[in-house]
């Protein structure tokens, strides 16, 4: 079994935060009138902009010769925005490498997310596919439909 915690989704009303997730609303129910506790806001991710991402990566792919599929063009994505590190694996080696974070749903948030997609949008267009705006993201809209 996991020993992860459940994540813990409020709604935000005109009476305060409710809570909506069966883990929310144990907490809820535990929790005395009056009684403070510390909540770290954070908007669950989106798995629709999740999807628009990987259409754009999926469009990259089969318009350059470079990349050989969605998973490739997203490492290359991520070094172009320097979103990773470089480093020295092994003491003896001669040269970093490098090594990409993650963009997994429980390793960004979503307000980190939609800033990381705008980046890539202009970065597929400065590198890779120089295109009008609207035309790269109603291809996209299209692509993950």
């Amino acid at each position: 079994m996991s020993d992860r915690i459940a994540p813990l989704h409020f709604a935000k009303t005109v009476q305060g935060f409710v809570p909506v997730s069966a883990a929310a609303r144990e907490f809820h129910a535990k929790t005395k009138i009056g009684q403070r506790v510390e909540l770290k806001g954070r908007r669950p991710r989106n798995a629709a902009h999740h999807r628009k991402l990987f259409a754009l990566l999926a469009l990259l792919a089969d318009n350059r010769d470079e990349f050989s599929s969605a998973d490739d063009a997203l490492l290359g994505l991520k070094a172009v925005l320097g979103y990773g590190s470089w480093k020295l694996l092994h003491p003896k080696a001669e040269r970093e490498v490098f090594v990409p974070d993650s963009i997994a749903f429980e390793n960004m948030a979503q307000d980190d997310f939609e800033a990381f997609y705008e980046q890539a949008i202009a970065a597929v267009q400065r590198w890779w596919l120089p295109v009008a705006d609207n035309d790269l993201r109603e291809a996209i809209e299209a692509f993950a439909a």
